[in-house]
């Protein structure tokens, strides 16, 4: 399942960034790039219309939670 990886830059100009990733684990890996470089409002999102950002991927970017396929922390 296709997952689709947003965030924003900070500064005058501000752009929408927006990765694909063909499954959660490569999701979480472009979001992980993106808080590392300085993007704002991260957030992952399915076909299915599920979505994770926030505190709660955070803590699965930071290993606290495991992400699941349909996004869900835990």
């Amino acid at each position: 399942m296709p997952y689709t990886v947003t965030s924003d830059t900070l500064g005058l100009a501000i752009d929408l960034v927006v990765e694909t990733a063909n499954d959660v684990h490569e999701a979480l890996s472009k979001a992980r790039q993106m808080y590392e470089t300085g993007l704002v409002n991260v957030s992952i999102k399915d076909e299915d219309g599920h979505n994770i950002d926030g505190d709660e991927l955070l803590d699965c970017i930071t290993g606290k939670k495991t992400i699941t396929n349909d996004l869900q922390a835990k």
